[in-house]
Formats: C-alpha cells, structure tokens, sequence
C-alpha cells in the first residue's frame, strides 16, 4: 500500500464527510480511509436513532445542524439521491411549568415551530393528556400540557446518507481498506537520530504510522474519525480526546394499534406521526414507517455510568422496568406491541458542552464528541474537519452560514453548554 498523503481511521458519517469535503477541496490529495469493520458505516452510525432536527440552544449546534439538514435536503430534493429522509417533525409534549417550553419558545426566531395547547392535543386519539391513575402518581409522571412541533426535522436512514458519501468518494478516487484494526499509533522524533529510546523530550515529534492487523501503514497526516474508540487510541499519546462513552439503547416496539398510529399524523402532512419526546425522563418514540413501528430509547445520564464495552448489549429490564412504563402511560398503543428488534450502542459524549471536538494535535486530526448528534450534523462536521486540514480560520457551511472554526477545538473553544441533548 502506498503512503497517501491522508489516512482517515473511521468509516462512519464523522469519517466519510470529512473525507469528502476534504478531497472536494484538495482534488489531487492522495486519501485511504481504513476502517476494522468490513464495510462502511458499521459502528454507532448504524445503531443511531436516526432523527433530525435543528432544534438547539448553543448557535453553533444549530448552525451545523440546519446546514446540514439543509444539504441533504438538496442531495434528495433536487440531486434525486434517496436519503430516506422525510420531515415527519419532532414533537415535544410537555408538563404546564416544563422550563423547556420557554427554551423552544425561543428558537422560533431561527426555525419553524408550530405551538399546540392542551385542547389542540386533545384531537391526538393516541395520547392520554392527564396522569392520574396511581402508578403514574409513584413514578411522578408529568400531565401532557403543551406540544411544540420543530418542523424543519424528521427521520433519516444513516445508510443511505453514508451510502451517498461513500460512492462520491469512490468516484473521487479514494481508496477504502476495511478489515482493518488500529492496534497502536507509532511516535517518531520529527528528526531522529537513530538512538534507542527515542523520541526524547526534547525531541519534536510525529506520528510515523499505525501499527493495524494488516501490518504498518504510514502517512504524511492523519485523521482520527473514530467516535468512542478516540479515548483508547490516543491515551498512549498522551492526548486528550475530551469526550467519554455512554451506553444508548433503543427499542423497536411493533403492533396492530402502532402500525395505525405510526402512518398518520394530526400535525404534519407526512402521514408520519412525529419523532416524539415524551415529558417525563426524555423517553422518546421514534417512527420507523417501513418497519409500522416505533423505536423507543431515552439519552439517560445520571445512573448510566461511563464504563465501555466492544458489543454493548440492550437490557431487557431497562425496557420491561424503566422505557415501557412510561410510554405506556402516554401512549397506550404501546401496550400491545412486542419488541421485535433492540440493539445498544455509545455515544462519544462531550460532557462540558455537548457539542463536537475537531482539533489538530502532532500531525493528527481529531474529530469526534458528536454526543448523540453526529447524522444530523454529518455534513457541517465534515467540512469543519476540512477547515481544521486545510487551516481556514472560518468554514463556511453549506446553507452560507459560517462558523469559526476554532472555536470547535480545543485552545480557542468557545461554545455555550447545549441545553437540548436527546
């Protein structure tokens, strides 16, 4: 294999956009992604909820997200590329002194939103409004008093969006080498002396080559897309990826009275019901019209712990015991429906504020801490990681907003904490 002048670690949306944009602005770049499993997109971008939304406090995260979900808007609308993507809406239900109201209320200065009071909701045959039976009592659930629709969102398919990428970069000459493994990135003195024990302290150094189950490859830069994984590459390097893993899990519930309720909508003209967030403990209920069901996940923090394993596994009791119960409660269709699929995945977790790390450090590029978001903001991310290659002060995005790029690394990082985390 020769050395290309890029070698992309990662595969998934973070990897496969950065890629692209970076090869869209060095055309003669040579670039190889590597990637260990054995094709594309096979980590947590096909275990995500696959919604999308531009529903965020910090300016930032809603710059990245609304250009991106502007893109692939145009990459479907008018380029005729199938992205699965269909506006069905995501709907927040929520209790009468709920301080997220008044936060949503806000972003309509930036977004389209609809507002719906409790008797507008009422026509909604498929929720139950009032909590008052004595189970909803003990686990403190909150009546459903307020619903605002973000209607720039929706549901996506990551397959199709990373499919998109991956044959533009085919067509741009990039060559992809999966099975691949990183076991271990090799630090070299920038000017060695070929003395044992190098690189010394007061030696510049490089990162050489990485060391993969497919022998050494070396590069002139590299680029680390690698999502959780980004911890246990870089730690022996001694450099921070800021982020920290957090086991998700999601449910998919499948029924008569579901499939009924999954293919019409009384708030959008999709035929969809909206990507839905419930107002008790940020359960949700994703619609997933091809399969007549609904995927039921939660982004749960305090109790989760932060520990990391290769092949999470979804916890039956977590549903039976904690995500059922709730959703029961709201939503009643629930109660006939079985679980017929459930898979478990991380998101690589920015716990300061939410919101991606892309920085230089040696001849490496890190772009990673998508904490949950990384579909919906894809394309932005991607062409800030270009920026980041190419040293551009500014990026601009695709919709002509522009962000700052170093604002979204590690020295000159100034971003407010993102309030809306789902």
């Amino acid at each position: 294999m020769t050395a290309p002048d890029l070698l992309v670690v990662g595969a998934g949306i973070t990897g496969l956009s950065s890629a692209f944009h970076i090869k869209e602005e060095n055309p003669d770049l040579e670039i190889t992604i590597i990637d260990r499993a054995p094709t594309f997109a096979q980590g947590n971008t096909a275990k995500s909820a696959a919604g999308f939304r531009d529903l965020f406090t910090s300016d930032i995260n809603f710059r990245l997200s609304n250009s991106t979900i502007a893109y692939y808007r145009d990459i479907q609308q008018k380029n005729g590329y199938d992205l699965g993507m269909k506006f069905a809406g995501y709907l927040f239900l929520l209790g009468e002194n709920d301080k997220r109201a008044e936060t949503l209320r806000k972003l309509s200065s930036k977004t389209a939103l609809k507002f719906y009071d409790k008797s507008d909701m009422s026509e909604d045959e498929f929720l139950v409004l009032d909590q008052n039976d004595e189970q909803s009592r003990i686990m403190g659930l909150k009546n459903i008093d307020v619903g605002i629709l973000g209607e720039n969102c929706g549901i996506i398919d990551p397959d199709l969006v990373c499919n998109f990428y991956y044959n533009r970069l085919i067509e741009m000459g990039v060559e992809f080498k999966f099975n691949t493994n990183v076991e271990k990135l090799n630090m070299t003195p920038v000017n060695p002396l070929n003395y044992p024990g190098e690189p010394f302290l007061w030696q510049d150094k490089t990162v050489s080559s990485l060391t993969t189950n497919s022998g050494e490859i070396t590069a002139a830069e590299f680029l680390f897309a690698t999502d959780v994984w980004t911890t246990g590459l870089l730690d022996p390097l001694g450099i921070d990826s800021h982020i920290r893993p957090k086991k998700r899990q999601i449910f998919q519930v499948t029924g008569g009275q579901i499939q009924d309720m999954v293919s019409q909508s009384p708030y959008t003209d999709s035929k969809i019901y909206p990507f839905t967030i419930l107002p008790s403990r940020g359960v949700y209920l994703r619609p997933a019209p091809k399969e007549k069901s609904f995927w039921v996940g939660v982004a749960d923090d305090i109790g989760r712990d932060f520990s990391f394993s290769e092949n999470p596994e979804p916890e039956d009791d977590f549903y039976n015991l904690s995500l059922y119960q709730i959703a029961q409660s709201y939503v009643p269709s629930v109660r006939s429906g079985k679980v017929t699929s459930k898979w478990a995945g991380y998101y690589s977790y920015n716990t300061i504020d939410k919101t991606p790390y892309i920085f230089r450090s040696l001849n490496l590029i890190i772009s990673t801490g998508t904490s949950g978001s990384g579909i919906l903001k894809g394309d932005a991310i991607g062409r800030v990681t270009a920026s980041v290659y190419d040293r551009s002060e500014k990026t601009k995005l695709y919709n002509g907003l522009e962000v700052e790029t170093e604002k979204l690394g590690v020295e000159g990082r100034n971003i407010d904490k993102e309030s809306i985390i789902l």
